[in-house]
């Protein structure tokens, strides 16, 4: 009987999980078809491959963790708007970018989109006194902070005794170019050095912040991600321990199908010598690279396992390599989730066990 029951049970779950990775499907064609109304790339295989070549000639390609960089004090920052919330206030927190692009040979293309050297946090905060705070980071393209208000449930958390604070990523929300074609512009398989820049830009701009919230008095921070933000998590936990834990919801651990260099629509072709190179700096970046320097302890994995945007193949691959006991496998893609109240028991149970709630 109970052979039968699971039997049933493994059953429905696998349907699940199509009818989640078919959905994941749907978004997916739809972004190929959005690819085709971009403009095609202009520029020569020569000056393509140069570009390129700067990570593997100066050695990050075969060591990652030296491409990054951290700012060594806080940015300048002004809060630009504040008004109340709750018991508490809203705020609008600007800062200077001040990364600068591995990259000479980019440097002045990236820098030309002005929007983007100006950095910002959207804080729910309670005033009256220190409180922990859950800084979150949100996924591709759903950086403005009415999506993420509800995407992290940020008047539950606030309500709960806690301080919120969402990152902006570079190119998002106010950061993000004018033109509609240059929307998305962070993730661009023609492109795998503006990709990877954008993710070194991320991670200072994030660790900055960690130090604007610290002269904020914010006596603990902790961080969690969604998708493209859980990508980020991972890889701040692989390179420092400024923050006090990380939580990785349906993460992004490799760039694949379709935002990888086989999709991409160059005006020259891609033999093989090439399209290794491409996968070299677009993978440069991947968490699977990186040694863990946080504890394991306290990290939080949840994923789906018919997700096709974020594969969860990658993501257990990374929990085995890690050696993550705290994870949840969810039923379902990524958008379409059958046992979503799992999430949100795993995530409240791990705020509890990081002493974050009472």
């Amino acid at each position: 009987m109970n052979s039968r029951t699971d039997l049933k049970t493994g059953t429905q779950k696998r349907i699940l999980n199509s009818l989640g990775s078919f959905v994941d499907s749907l978004f997916i064609v739809a972004s190929r078809l959005a690819d085709h109304l971009r403009p095609r790339r202009i520029i020569t295989r020569e000056a393509y491959e140069q570009q390129i070549d700067y990570y593997i000639d100066n050695g990050y390609a075969d060591n990652p963790e030296s491409f990054f960089a951290f700012p060594a004090k806080a940015p300048a920052y002004s809060i630009l708007e504040r008004k109340p919330y709750h018991d508490g206030e809203y705020q609008l927190i600007g800062y200077q970018s001040g990364y600068t692009t591995k990259n000479p040979l980019i440097r002045d293309y990236y820098d030309s989109f002005s929007a983007n050297k100006t950095g910002y946090l959207v804080r729910w905060t309670h005033v009256d006194k220190q409180r922990k705070t859950i800084l979150c980071h949100h996924g591709y393209m759903l950086g403005e902070p009415r999506q993420a208000k509800k995407m992290f449930r940020i008047n539950n958390l606030y309500d709960k005794g806690l301080d919120v604070v969402l990152f902006i990523a570079p190119f998002h929300w106010k950061r993000q170019p004018g033109p509609f074609t240059q929307r998305g512009i962070y993730m661009q398989p023609d492109d795998v050095v503006m990709t990877c820049e954008a993710v070194g830009q991320t991670i200072y701009d994030l660790y900055g912040s960690f130090l604007i919230l610290s002269e904020l008095d914010a006596p603990e921070i902790g961080l969690i991600g969604a998708s493209l933000g859980g990508h980020i998590a991972a890889l701040l936990a692989s390179l420092t321990t400024i923050s006090s834990f990380a939580a990785m919801m349906v993460p992004a651990i490799n760039f694949t199908d379709p935002m990888d260099p086989d999709h991409a629509r160059l005006p020259f072709s891609v033999d093989g010598s090439l399209r290794k190179k491409m996968w070299r700096v677009w993978e440069l970046h991947s968490p699977l690279h990186f040694s863990l320097k946080l504890p394991r302890e306290r990290l939080l994995v949840v994923a789906s396992r018919g997700d096709r945007l974020c594969p969860f193949e990658h993501v257990r691959m990374l929990c085995e390599k890690w050696d993550i006991k705290n994870r949840r496998f969810l039923t379902g893609g990524h958008w379409l989730i059958f046992n979503r109240s799992e999430r949100g028991r795993a995530w409240y149970n791990f705020l509890l066990e990081m002493g974050f709630l009472d």
